[in-house]
């Protein structure tokens, strides 16, 4: 395989952890873990350290306040269109 796959990650302990040959019985999801931890041995996956407020993903992950919402949509490239969708009660009765 010549392109591998980069993953992004705002968790230090889950990159260490993929990156260490040593057994953990702790883990959850062993059987992911173990996937993981071999196309990581193997160079097919890249597990890169990003900060917890950089992680674009959070968008569709997590409720989030104006401004990171903000940052988030203008970082995947999705622009605010600001659309009047609704009708005024007078407009509406008169088409009646």
């Amino acid at each position: 395989m010549d392109a591998h796959v980069v993953i992004y990650c705002d968790n230090i302990s889950s990159i260490l952890l993929a990156n260490n040959l040593a057994y953990h019985v702790r883990t959850k999801h062993i059987e992911m873990h173990y996937f993981i931890k071999e196309k990581v041995l193997i160079r097919e996956i890249n597990l890169i350290h990003i900060n917890t407020e950089d992680q674009v993903v959070n968008i569709f992950t997590k409720a989030l306040g104006i401004d990171k919402l903000r940052k988030f949509r203008t970082m995947i490239g999705v622009l605010e269109v600001d659309l009047n969708l609704t009708r005024s009660v007078e407009n509406s009765s008169s088409t009646s």
